[in-house]
């Protein structure tokens, strides 16, 4: 026995050396695996056009590719017909049938409408920046409800892609933080969007990545830090091709990455030219479409201004907007109601985080963690100013998940963070999770196929499904099976890790300082 050490304590390291390979190699496999499969049971959870603003986000997307006989069409010359008006399939104008009226399913819709509809808006002018619709465009078709799915489908796999190349691409010590980022803010908002046909799923993606893999660019050497920078430009091409404000928040990433990691501007010059690289690109893409006039005119700037008693009002309700990511608003048009049983797990997780988190935090992490804190309170309070808008309209809690993302993961990125998640912490954190997204999960189906209800089946009966899916049912056993799991896996590989011997950098690491990530093949 070593000494200094009690009979019948190990560690992990040293007795399970060879049973740690093969958790690893499973881990690779399953966690993305069921992370995608999760993302799928939500992709067939809800019909063509649920997702917020899908009657122009769909017009834009068979538009993304410019005109093409059946799918984008010039509107016919009429006095009635807006510049943005185009001609797409008449099934796609239709399908928000449902839209703001909760207790009508989705059986309004008609999937089999022929022809050509006019539409009034799509982003043939620039409000939104193009990547994202053009990318997607790329499934459509004269049959919506194949493309949509192959979009949803194809967008999920790719969120699941890149953030699965960032994990592996990053020190392991950085690895946590982007983890807990992605999966404490996913409940149900965020697996929701991230299975649609929103822009905002792109930004979120990018949110998550841009400040891991710039922040994991500083710490690391060789070739690793050139793929992290590859990784960073890639994540802010991503976000801000598909969102301006995903532009912004992409250079503030940026600021929290630097913040965080650099030590010497020597050393650190090719994240620094990262950093650049990405300022430029974002600005670039900013510039380019006509919805970043709203990040200083405000969305709707022709509404009365407010008064003072309003704007403290707006301050206090901020918070809402937050909780409102997590289940506390409604889903798709807000006609999707999250039950307390959704919204207050999620919320109590997402606050966890950000405690446990915050934990001898040094100088320079707890500099970021109060910047990202009073971003996630300004933000929202400036827009709602110069929109003349009141706390529940016009600023969307999705606008807020971005940098939600980064609070959690900025605060997140403690040295031992394996260790203070091991154990009955992680089981209630994963328990409250999956309960969450089981229910939000059958909520959302049972609001599509039969206008709600509360039945356990949530298809029967029903008035709406995917043609040649399995039943309802089937999907949502699934989609909780899937996500509990991933949950379940990532503690299998994990577990043990935080009760092994501290590395020696750690130990010797004074009070209130950072230890020296270690790189190379001992981090990986």
């Amino acid at each position: 026995m070593a000494p200094g050490r009690r009979s019948g304590e190990h560690y992990d390291g040293e007795v399970s050396s060879a049973v740690r390979p093969v958790r690893s190699w499973i881990a690779i496999v399953a966690v993305p695996l069921f992370a995608f499969l999760t993302l799928c049971a939500w992709s067939f959870a809800s019909p063509v056009g649920s997702s917020p603003d899908d009657d122009f986000h769909l017009a834009s997307i068979w538009c993304g590719l410019g005109e093409r006989p059946g799918l984008c069409e010039t509107a016919p010359d009429s006095a009635d017909a807006a510049p943005t008006a185009r001609m797409i399939p008449a099934a796609l104008v239709n399908a928000p049938c449902f839209a703001f009226r909760p207790e009508q399913s989705a059986g309004c819709w008609d999937p089999a409408a022929s022809g050509m509809a006019l539409v009034a808006r799509a982003n043939v002018d620039g409000l939104y920046p193009r990547l994202f619709y053009t990318a997607a465009s790329v499934f459509a078709s004269t049959d919506p409800q194949f493309s949509v799915i192959a979009i949803r489908l194809a967008n999920s796999a790719f969120a699941v892609g890149l953030l699965t190349a960032v994990f592996f691409a990053l020190p392991r010590r950085v690895r946590p933080a982007l983890l807990i980022s992605v999966i404490a803010t996913s409940v149900p908002l965020g697996v929701f969007v991230f299975a649609s046909t929103n822009p905002s799923s792109w930004a979120m993606l990018s949110a998550a990545t841009v400040w891991t893999s710039l922040y994991g660019a500083t710490r690391a050497t060789g070739r690793r830090r050139w793929v992290l920078c590859a990784l960073a430009i890639f994540g802010a091409i991503v976000g801000a091709g598909a969102r301006a404000d995903a532009a912004i928040f992409a250079v503030y990433a940026v600021a929290l990455a630097l913040i965080l990691g650099v030590r010497s501007l020597r050393q650190q010059r090719w994240p620094i030219s990262t950093a650049l690289v990405i300022c430029v690109i974002s600005a670039a893409f900013y510039m380019s479409a006509r919805q970043g006039g709203a990040a200083f005119g405000g969305l709707d700037p022709s509404a009365h201004a407010l008064t003072l008693s309003q704007h403290i009002s707006n301050m206090f309700e901020i918070p809402s907007l937050w909780t409102g990511a997590l289940g506390g608003s409604n889903l798709g048009w807000f006609d999707t109601r999250m039950p307390a049983i959704v919204w207050v797990p999620a919320t109590v997780v997402f606050a966890g985080a950000l405690f446990v988190g915050i934990h001898r935090p040094t100088r320079r992490r707890m500099t970021a963690v109060t910047l990202a804190l009073l971003a996630l309170w300004a933000v929202p309070f400036v827009m709602l100013a110069q929109s003349n808008a009141m706390v529940g309209s016009t600023v969307q809690p999705r606008y807020l998940l971005p940098l939600m993302l980064i609070a959690v993961g900025v605060a997140s990125l403690r040295p031992d963070a394996e260790r203070a998640w091991d154990g009955p912490r992680y089981a209630v954190a994963a328990v409250g999770l999956w309960v969450a997204m089981t229910v939000g999960l059958h909520q959302n189906l049972s609001r599509y196929i039969s206008g709600g209800g509360g039945r356990i089946d949530a298809g029967a009966p029903g008035s709406w499904w995917w043609p040649g899916v399995p039943d309802p049912l089937f999907i949502w056993m699934a989609g909780s099976a899937a996500f509990a799991g991933m949950l379940l896996t990532i503690w299998i590989a994990t577990r043990g890790r935080g009760r092994r011997a501290p590395d020696a950098a750690l130990l010797r690491a004074p009070r209130g300082s950072q230890p020296t990530e270690i790189t190379g093949s001992a981090s990986t």
